[in-house]
């Protein structure tokens, strides 16, 4: 291996292809440009991404979103690149809460977005600028034409670049092989040496071989402090400690910025590359000397060992990364090994995901309903609608085998606003029916995704007045966590749906924060005590004491209680003699299919189940 001086390869800030023979200044000026967009836009944090062979990307501002120096790419998968692409002359500018671009704000994890696309005089799209608001918040004409003027700017930086490159003799052209900085392998030549890797262990299973992927923690603080000559000083000195960390047959590359990987060939167990990357973290640990000072560097890694299950080289790539990214996000310094159970796991609930879109588009939901019982007479005064997924192959699906994928994929607040709306055209159409019970109240679970959408209560006064159902009759219910972890949005947002006529019922009460001092300031109508609570009144002393002083509490406030998970007679006797206001569970009915649950709360069978009667 060749180990490059600093009279014969020119420096570079953080990867890509430098000017040859002078000091590479693009990565010096996109980070400044980063950093400038921060004032300009008033933004939380903004990123710079280059596209094409050049991936490199610059992040500036306090806590940016994971995204930004992980996976800017983001912003193409979720299209927001190709409409800042439509726009023009004119920056993208979204928040939480619109129409379109919702799910994919949500998915970033920020409350709004401005984006500007930097694009060449021939229509070559380059890359993009992007700031982001944690909060929903509009953007000014100021803020949008000032990203727009440093998307500019970055062009001509990036033509410059490109001028100087053409320009150097021919000679001294990098080599595209290799990392110009460091003299390592470069990505192209590590990604075909990755795939001869997996094709030979295709050919012969005796030779797996295995992956360490190598990110620096907390690297851009050494550019940031002193500057990126000695950033670059402290890359090349990685990229010789690493070489001493291999075997002969090994190899060692860099793959842009701060990241390197380790291709480790004919390994026999997780063992092996376990102790290499045990000896990367031993010769990191040694204080390197740049300028005036000394610097220890840390290291995240992630290791994946190749066999039968891992597919193409792309998997096992996916594999290490994946687990890097787990190493940088439990804390510095840390190994992770690949899980293919996680994989697998991952894998399912992708598939669940892409399942779930068509099942809404397809209306493969149902809901059944479980009976609300009150406890000073034993009237059903009404009922709570659950969601079920009549699967088309696997048969009628329970809310924990969906729900949580519909969490985490934003889906929950589609599948929350088809419940909604559905359970309230049911509950009007049995009302219509002769001899309905008169009253029936309806309750309806809100995700904490969807208590924190800004268009909720427009959502809720809309469906109450397409459907005319009174809106006291409609019990929203929310965890207490959800309400309690931002107190002043969840005061607003409780207060509005409040002054539409609804009710609102904490959820789950007792198993988050329980922030009692709070119960008196937000304007609730009831709590429902979680059933593990309940299910221990009969045996437990001290189960019994809290639940009883829960329903005096709550009395003396003003608030009612109801009773999740009652599934006995002698559970029901004891919560009656407290004085809780209504129960719910097995005790009393099942959720039922609308059709059961109608005949039970009214006597009365549903137009079509008499007509095939």
């Amino acid at each position: 291996m060749v180990t490059p001086t600093s009279s014969d390869v020119p420096l570079s800030g953080s990867g890509g292809t430098p000017a040859v023979g002078s000091v590479d200044l693009l990565p010096a000026t996109l980070d400044q440009l980063a950093r400038l967009a921060i004032p300009v836009t008033q933004g939380d944090a903004v990123v710079i991404v280059l596209l094409g062979a050049d991936r490199r990307s610059f992040t500036a501002g306090e806590s940016p979103p994971t995204w930004m120096a992980h996976d800017p790419g983001i912003l193409l998968r979720t299209g927001i690149l190709a409409r800042a692409v439509e726009a023009a002359e004119t920056a993208l500018a979204l928040q939480l809460g619109d129409a379109i671009d919702h799910e994919a704000l949500v998915e970033l994890g920020v409350g709004g977005l401005l984006v500007a696309p930097i694009i060449r005089g021939d229509g070559l799209v380059e890359g993009l600028v992007a700031a982001s608001a944690r909060e929903p918040r509009p953007w000014g004409d100021d803020a949008a034409l000032g990203l727009i003027g440093l998307a500019r700017i970055a062009q001509s930086a990036l033509r410059w670049h490109s001028l100087l490159l053409d320009r150097a003799p021919r000679g001294r052209r990098p080599d595209a092989h290799l990392d110009p900085l460091t003299g390592l392998a470069g990505r192209g030549a590590f990604l075909k040496r990755l795939h001869e890797a997996a094709a030979r262990a295709q050919r012969d299973p005796e030779s797996p071989f295995a992956l360490v992927l190598l990110d620096l923690d907390d690297f851009r603080a050494v550019n940031d402090s002193l500057g990126h000559a000695a950033g670059d000083e402290a890359l090349v000195e990685v990229a010789r400690r690493l070489e001493g960390c291999v075997r002969g047959g090994d190899l060692v590359a860099r793959l842009g910025g701060d990241e390197f990987a380790l291709l480790l060939e004919r390994v026999s167990d997780a063992r092996e590359p376990a102790l290499v990357a045990a000896r990367v973290q031993e010769a990191l640990r040694a204080p390197m000397s740049l300028g005036a000072l000394e610097w220890v560097a840390s290291a995240s890694l992630g290791l994946a060992l190749s066999g039968p299950g891992n597919g193409p080289p792309e998997a096992i790539l996916r594999a290490a990364d994946m687990a890097m990214f787990r190493a940088k996000y439990q804390g510095r310094g840390r190994i992770e090994l690949d899980d293919r159970a996680r994989h697998a796991r991952a894998l399912t609930q992708l598939e669940t995901e892409a399942a779930l879109r068509l099942a809404l588009e397809r209306d493969e939901f149902v809901l059944h309903y479980q009976p609300l019982v009150r406890f000073s007479d034993g009237a059903v005064t009404g009922v709570e609608a659950l969601v079920r997924w009549q699967h088309p192959t696997r048969g009628l699906l329970m809310p924990d085998e969906f729900v949580p994928v519909a969490e985490g994929s934003g889906l929950i607040v589609q599948l929350g606003r088809w419940v909604l709306r559905h359970a309230l055209q049911e509950l009007a159409a049995w009302e219509r029916r002769p001899g309905a019970q008169p009253g029936l109240t309806l309750a309806v679970n809100l995700s904490a995704r969807e208590f924190a959408q800004v268009d909720l209560v427009r959502a809720v006064s809309d469906a109450l007045t397409e459907t005319g159902v009174e809106p006291a009759r409609l019990h929203l219910e929310i965890t207490e966590s959800t309400l309690f972890t931002r107190q002043d949005v969840a005061m607003d947002t409780v207060t509005a749906l409040k002054a539409l006529g609804t009710q609102i019922h904490v959820d789950d009460f007792g198993t988050g924060y329980s922030s009692l001092s709070y119960l008196h300031r937000l304007p609730l109508d009831a709590i429902k005590v979680d059933r593990s609570f309940v299910r221990a009144i009969q045996v437990e002393s001290r189960a019994r004491h809290l639940v009883s002083s829960l329903v005096s509490l709550a009395a003396g406030i003003g608030i009612d209680v109801v009773a999740e998970g009652v599934a006995t007679a002698g559970q029901a006797r004891l919560l009656a003699e407290m004085g809780c206001t209504w129960g719910q569970g097995f005790h009393f009915g099942r959720p039922a299919p609308a059709f059961e649950a109608v005949r039970a709360v009214t006597g009365v069978l549903p137009f079509t189940e008499r007509r095939r009667a």
